[in-house]
């Protein structure tokens, strides 16, 4: 898929800055703490559907241990302090917080497996941290309970959102570890990656990306190996210079391939590995059928690391060399930020560093990246080239992309989803305000032929994902994600027979359109300033 750039009506808009709140860490009481937990209980209908019903128990579940875990941790705390372990009061304060309240990454993970409490402290001291140590054990064991119950009744994302935090609460949990992709490794905690990387002596430079321990002192004095011989990183650049002869930056789950540096490289290489693993994370549902995930619960993955299976990403140092690398294949390139092509697996983009380049055309082109490798990471899930959204259900091809497009990895929680997003922002106004809007039945049936290629189209379609991911606090979530899945399901009779939205959720899709514009007029108003995409076909 081809990005390129327009304002939908032609006027430029002031430019909104999202504001995320920001709790007091160090200092709270008990009262504070409750009040947190009561704003980031889940919503309730007048009339919940079964479906409704059985989320907000589970819900209703987790709170409630939730409360009594945060109780527990501020009478510590109490304690705590009161033998003047001043800092240590604080740290159990800002653990005893919801994970909503962004005082602390729940993906961060110790390395090192815990250590036992050291008998030689002072008694007192070792009583209040063994009592530590136990609670959030037993906060996170209950947890646990919570997440196989949430999976045997149909939530998975809910499942995930709760092994989370079983690690944070207990970092040595062998199954919510292995379940997040995580593999024993003596006395320390890695991937089958790292290890693998461990194994053959390979550190992670900061510049350079993984490299051979050997070579680290050679390449910091700026040396390189090519081919065999150590020369300067000058002649190294001019060499590579050549596309044919660029540089490949391997990591987990991918291979960039850039003429442009290899610092370069490497940060790409990064920052696609960091939307990886939230896109896995988010959308787990899609990649694992209910019962991989029973499995992964049981006992964790067992795969190796396959480097044969990474995503390739081509990188050009500017936009001529993009637009005569592929001008052959694709009409219309020259007005590309980026491509995904499904039919060589590779997703190209290239550098612009000319003066006028703004930090929100820098913006613009992360999004872009984010658009087109999102349809790398649905389109390569199934083996082979599958012809999705040709008779219907296009819209959700270009919406889910559309959706990610908002994603912030310097956001703590959500890091997607900003209803500020020029998207949502359309999406919205052109619904309410423009009386602009296919109702759901008539959108869905459109294949990728007849689809329109209008900005107004592609914002619908990711107001609408919008809706069936954050709706009722989730309640479509996993419907809409199996429903995705089955768009994507490489047996064609699979994708005629399970695609019907409204059969999967449940609902008429009259009643969807209800919701969803309901659901649009809760959403801010203020507009930002930021450039339309549209997407050119192949």
């Amino acid at each position: 898929m081809m990005k390129m750039r327009m304002n939908p009506d032609g006027n430029a808009h002031p430019r909104v800055q999202f504001q995320r709140s920001k709790n007091s860490v160090l200092t709270i009481c008990l009262f504070l703490l409750l009040h947190l937990l009561g704003q980031t209980s889940f919503s309730v209908a007048s009339d919940p559907d079964p479906s409704l019903r059985r989320l907000q128990l589970l819900q209703q579940r987790y709170e409630k241990v939730r409360e009594q875990f945060s109780r527990d941790m501020i009478l510590l705390a109490e304690t705590v302090e009161s033998q003047s372990y001043f800092r240590d009061a604080d740290a159990i304060r800002t653990r005893a917080l919801p994970p909503t309240a962004g005082a602390y990454n729940l993906d961060d993970l110790p390395e090192e497996r815990l250590p036992q409490i050291p008998l030689e402290l002072p008694d007192a001291e070792r009583q209040w941290r063994l009592k530590l140590r136990k609670l959030e054990t037993d906060y996170a064991n209950e947890l646990y309970k919570i997440a196989r119950d949430a999976l045997n009744k149909g939530y998975p994302s809910l499942v995930f959102q709760l092994i989370r935090e079983v690690a944070f609460y207990s970092p040595d949990h062998i199954n919510a570890r292995r379940m997040l992709g995580y593999v024993p490794d003596g006395g320390k905690w890695t991937t089958s990656f790292r290890k693998q990387m461990a194994l053959e002596k390979n550190v992670d430079h900061p510049r350079f990306g993984w490299i051979p321990q050997k070579h680290v002192a050679r390449y910091e004095n700026g040396e390189r190996l090519l081919d065999g011989e150590w020369v300067s990183a000058e002649k190294e650049a001019a060499v590579r210079r050549d596309f044919n002869y660029a540089w490949v930056i391997g990591s987990e789950h991918f291979v960039v391939k850039t003429n442009h540096s290899l610092e370069k490289g490497v940060e790409i290489s990064r920052a696609l590995e960091k939307f990886h693993d939230f896109f896995l994370r988010e959308f787990t549902g899609f990649f694992n059928s209910p019962q991989q995930i029973q499995r992964l619960l049981d006992s964790g993955p067992r795969a190796k690391w396959s480097p044969a299976a990474r995503y390739q990403v081509y990188y050009y140092r500017n936009k001529e060399e993009f637009v005569a690398a592929l001008k052959s294949r694709q009409p219309m390139i020259e007005r590309a930020n980026g491509l995904y092509m499904p039919g060589d697996r590779i997703a190209y983009f290239f550098h612009d560093d000319s003066p006028e380049e703004t930090p929100e055309a820098q913006s613009d082109k992360l999004e872009v990246m984010y658009h087109e490798v999102t349809h790398q990471l649905l389109g390569e899930s199934r083996p082979g080239k599958t012809e999705v959204g040709e008779q219907a259900n296009f819209w959700v091809i270009e919406g889910f992309p559309c959706y990610l497009e908002s994603y912030r990895p310097e956001y703590k929680e959500p890091q997607v989803g900003n209803p500020r997003h020029i998207r949502i922002y359309w999406a919205r106004k052109r619904a309410l305000e423009d009386n602009i809007y296919w109702p759901m039945r008539q959108f869905v049936s459109v294949g990728r032929t007849e689809f329109p290629l209008e900005p107004d189209t592609y914002n619908q379609a990711a107001g609408m994902v919008h809706f069936f991911l954050n709706y009722e606090d989730g309640i479509y979530r996993d419907a809409f994600i199996q429903y995705l899945a089955n768009v994507y399901d490489p047996a064609f009779r699979a994708r005629q027979q399970a695609v019907s939205l409204e059969k999967i959720l449940g609902v008429k899709y009259e009643d969807l359109d209800r919701q969803y514009l309901d659901y649009l007029r809760q959403l801010p108003t203020d507009p930002p300033e930021r450039v339309q995409f549209i997407e050119v076909r192949q």
